[in-house]
């Protein structure tokens, strides 16, 4: 089936990353066969380079900054002020098993590379990647390329990446997309640049029509709605996207349409359409594969799109599809901008608060640029002659307006008082969260919001700051302040479920300066024999998160969490060189680890593998991803021989595998199970279709798709993908099949809680200081774990413990809850084989003893619930009181091993009840 334009543009949309770059002309220059051209000494001495980075050259080439992935085997690009990597073909990317992508980008000297990857697309669809078979590299004395060739299809892609001295921040690229066979049709030539929630905020500039410049305000964008697919296609041929305010040095990028035509067989040639759109996660920059017959060029539209239907390349026709990627030293517009209109007259002022964003708009009301002051409120953009209007947002919700003209000259303009601030002074010292809640009318304030207003339609792109909280590690670097409106506040000061809450209300003036004085929270609980873990976490290596680590840091110390487990996407990083640098490693621990996240939907995995979390992973750091798993186009099973095949102790968790709703989404495993293309049904056996394709061993190994370790029950605050999980964990476990249950926070940001939910593991060095990893480790694959957002539990079955074997035919279960004096407990409920006993009241404090008869082997599980009180909803937003264990098995025989019960011909409401949804 031939993809739909339409459609397949929001696809994209599914996930983040990013990139692809020119080509040199005819089919890959002759010397595409070269691996390696030696650079003349005038280049070296310049700093040109291209060339395969090898363990020798590695550090010298490969460019360092927060997401940096290029490693040995890859493709170094550099002229000196701006560095490169290409992926080599063996190494994958999103929606590709295969790479030849642009994959880092930053200036060679301030580590600071942001970027994702920029790949090219047929038809705007996920599912036509075109294939890079060769690379080759080459450099003269002016400047630096690397050539791809990628076919797919009847049709071959050959892309130049080159850097050069006389425009040394401009990295260009050129493609030449020729059919040289009979294949699919090809309606239109795209680069997909990704930005998960919005670790790049995208503003989308139209040199040709500037009223038509959307800024960072894009068009709505929903996959199942095709008018608003069509509608968010915008004439735009410049894309910025603007790093993190979080992250030091700044740096934007700067992706311009150069020129598009198409080459006929017979020479001649023709201007091609070109479009642009913009999602929280995806850009993309694209260019139609025929000159419009009727309409203007630079639109699209129903009209144009349309008449895409009926567009094709035909043999021996070329694309020439010509762009440049800018790179600029501010996160911020102007750095872009500035170098596409550098003979425009220069606008200089100051403001009086360096935190301002300035946003100049034309007189029209379209976005013109963008700009960040320097520290000491000083700025400087080029804008072409004209009216313009300049807004100035600052923190705590001040604004500025001013309407200038430019004319032909330099412009200075008056100095902007963006009004008094109130400024409130944190606690030094101590490590704790400070959430900040407004009272009467005063609304929870903004804090960390980035004030670049980047949108698509409704949805408001998540920062990595954007909340109302702040942590505090109690060591030097914590934040000192926050800014707030004028107003009445209670501040809570928290950190975790062990301690207790205090709270100060606070009644800020305008312009006051105050210090927040508030008791330090007190430890309430310990939990001797338990060490407190998150296993999925995401800092700024994730590339949808711009959380810096050392924020990172912060947010475990003041969450009081003991064990952290870094589990960026396809990435590891090692939390703990800065750990003990701050001399934090008696008090936190970390695992290394990755999120193996597939997107491909390539042969032999029909959708994807979804997501798994792998740990510990060793740490290389010149290696692609340091290190990080292979994960397109591969089974389950081939990711767990993968990890196991490490050797020592490793675990693979199957992270949040069912959705909100019953869907079919590459995100969550059991709602599409990679082979079959269907959903997992907890009410079948595992024999019959389609549960058996995670039965299907591998030929060499033996390995099945279900034979991850662990399976996250719990992912953040949501209880209806806790209930539809648990409904198919059920299922699992009365087959036969045990797989840990786990509870983790997922966070990508200050607004997303760390360590809540959060895992109590059993173990014997119960502190970070005796950290055993191989016995943690070991203890999760056991089961000895219950997951809880604050409920402390002991939970035994005689002298069986979670994860043990009790032997008998009955029992007596005892559950003992302990709980802070805000975190509410009301509700005790027990289950055997799935199946709920009648519930039972209890509270924090009070243990409870539940007598049981077994008729045979069995299995045991507790939760406990409270309603969530005024102090726990402000503290943890959006969480219930909870918590799960995981089972205690009873040998009701005595025979010494145990036997799943398996599936009742009556089945349980746990499983029956989460099913009526698929109804």
């Amino acid at each position: 089936m031939q993809a739909q334009p339409v459609i397949v543009l929001a696809a994209v949309e599914s996930r983040a990353m990013s990139l692809h770059r020119r080509f040199m002309g005819i089919l890959a220059t002759a010397v595409l066969g070269l691996a390696l051209a030696l650079p003349s000494s005038l280049a070296a001495e310049a700093g040109l380079h291209a060339a395969r980075v090898t363990e020798a050259n590695a550090t010298r080439l490969l460019p360092g900054g927060p997401v940096a992935v290029g490693g040995i085997g890859d493709w170094a690009l550099g002229n000196g002020t701006l560095c490169a990597v290409i992926s080599d073909t063996s190494h994958e990317a999103i929606f590709s098993a295969r790479g030849g992508f642009l994959v880092d980008l930053g200036y060679c000297d301030r580590n600071d590379d942001q970027w994702n990857v920029l790949q090219p697309l047929l038809n705007g669809s996920r599912d036509q990647v075109p294939n890079t078979r060769e690379i080759s590299a080459r450099t003269s004395d002016a400047e630096a390329r690397i050539v791809t060739e990628a076919v797919f299809e009847g049709l071959v892609l050959a892309t130049c990446y080159s850097l050069d001295l006389a425009d040394p921040e401009a990295l260009r690229i050129r493609s030449e997309l020729r059919r040289v066979a009979e294949g699919p049709r090809v309606r239109m030539l795209s680069d997909v640049s990704f930005h998960g929630d919005g670790s790049l905020s995208p503003f989308t500039l139209s040199t040709k029509r500037p009223g038509a410049s959307v800024g960072f305000v894009h068009p709505p964008v929903d996959p199942n709605d095709r008018r608003k697919m069509i509608r968010a296609i915008v004439p735009g041929d410049v894309q910025v996207w603007v790093g993190a305010n979080g992250l030091e040095p700044g740096i934007a990028y700067g992706l311009r349409l150069i020129a598009a035509e198409l080459i006929r067989a017979d020479g001649e040639r023709g201007e091609l359409a070109h479009f642009s759109i913009n999602g929280v996660n995806f850009s993309l920059l694209g260019i139609l594969s025929r000159p419009r017959w009727l309409g203007r060029a630079d639109r699209v539209g129903w009209f144009g799109l349309a008449q895409t239907l009926f567009m094709d390349l035909a043999v021996g026709e070329t694309l020439v599809y010509e762009r440049e990627v800018r790179v600029g030293r501010r996160a911020d517009v102007a750095s872009i901008t500035d170098q596409l209109w550098p003979n425009a007259p220069r606008v200089t002022g100051r403001v009086d608060d360096p935190a301002a964003r300035l946003h100049i708009d034309r007189e029209d009301g379209a976005p013109a640029t963008q700009v960040r002051p320097a520290p000491d409120g000083r700025f400087a953009f080029r804008v072409p002659r004209g009216d313009y209007r300049l807004r100035a947002i600052a923190p705590a919700g001040r604004a500025q307006e001013r309407a200038f003209g430019v004319r032909e000259a330099d412009l200075e303009l008056e100095p902007l008082a963006m009004g008094a601030v109130s400024r409130v002074i944190l606690p030094q010292g101590h490590a704790m969260r400070l959430v900040v809640t407004g009272s009467d009318a005063t609304p929870n304030p903004r804090l960390g919001d980035e004030l670049l207003g980047f949108r698509v339609g409704e949805i408001e792109s998540p920062t990595a700051f954007l909340g109302n909280e702040i942590s505090l590690s109690g060591v030097p670097g914590d934040p000192e302040e926050i800014v707030l409106p004028a107003g009445r506040y209670r501040v809570y000061a928290t950190r975790g479920p062990e301690y207790g809450v205090r709270q100060r209300d606070l009644s800020v003036g305008s312009g006051e300066v105050l210090p927040l004085e508030i008791e330090v929270p007190e430890r309430l609980l310990t939990t001797p024999g338990w060490i407190s873990a998150d296993l999925h976490v995401h800092a700024v290596p994730s590339d949808d998160s711009t959380l810096p680590l050392r924020t990172r840091v912060d947010t475990l110390l003041a969450q009081g969490l003991e064990v952290v487990v870094s589990t960026d996407h396809d990435q590891l990083v090692d939390y703990g060189p800065l750990i003990h640098s701050l001399g934090l490693g008696d008090r936190v621990a970390s695992v290394v680890g990755a999120e193996i996240t597939s997107t491909a939907r390539v042969a032999p995995v029909r959708y994807t593998a979804g997501h798994l979390n792998a740990f510990p992973l060793p740490h290389r750091p010149l290696e692609y991803r340091d290190g990080a798993p292979r994960s397109e186009g591969v089974r389950v099973r081939r990711i767990v021989e993968a990890v196991r095949g490490l050797g020592g102790e490793r675990l693979v968790q199957m992270n949040h595998p069912r959705a909100e709703s019953f869907i079919d989404d590459e995100l969550n495993y059991f709602s599409h199970l990679a082979v079959a293309g269907e959903s997992f049904d907890p009410s079948l056996s595992l024999e019959a279709a389609p549960n058996r394709a995670m039965l299907e061993p591998a030929p060499d190994t033996g390995l099945r798709d279900l034979d991850f370790d662990a399976v996250e029950l719990m992912n953040g605050p949501s209880m209806v993908r806790y209930y539809r999980t648990r409904a198919d964990w059920f299922s699992l476990l009365l087959q036969g099949e045990f797989r840990t249950a786990t509870a983790n926070s997922d966070s990508h940001r200050l607004g997303q809680l760390l360590g809540l939910p959060r895992n109590y593991v059993r173990l014997a060095g119960d502190t970070p200081e005796s950290f055993d990893e191989a016995g943690f480790v070991r203890a999760i694959r056991e089961g000895r774990v219950y997951g809880t957002t604050g409920p402390l539990l002991e939970v035994s079955l005689g002298e069986a413990g979670l994860g043990e074997t009790f032997r008998g035919r009955s029992g007596v279960l005892r559950v003992e809850v302990r709980a802070a004096d805000w975190v509410p407990v009301s509700t005790l409920r027990v289950y055997v084989n799935a199946a709920l006993e009648p519930e039972t009241a209890i509270r924090a404090g009070e243990t409870r003893e539940v007598s049981l008869e077994f008729s045979g082997d069995s299995f045991v599980t507790v939760e406990v619930e409270g309603e969530v009180n005024e102090t726990f909803a402000a503290v943890n937003r959006g969480f219930p009181s909870f918590a799960f264990t995981n089972p205690i098995f009873v040998d009701a025989d005595g025979d010494g091993e145990w036997t799943a019960p398996g599936l009742p011909a009556s089945l349980p409401a746990t499983i029956r009840e989460p099913l009526r949804a698929l109804e």
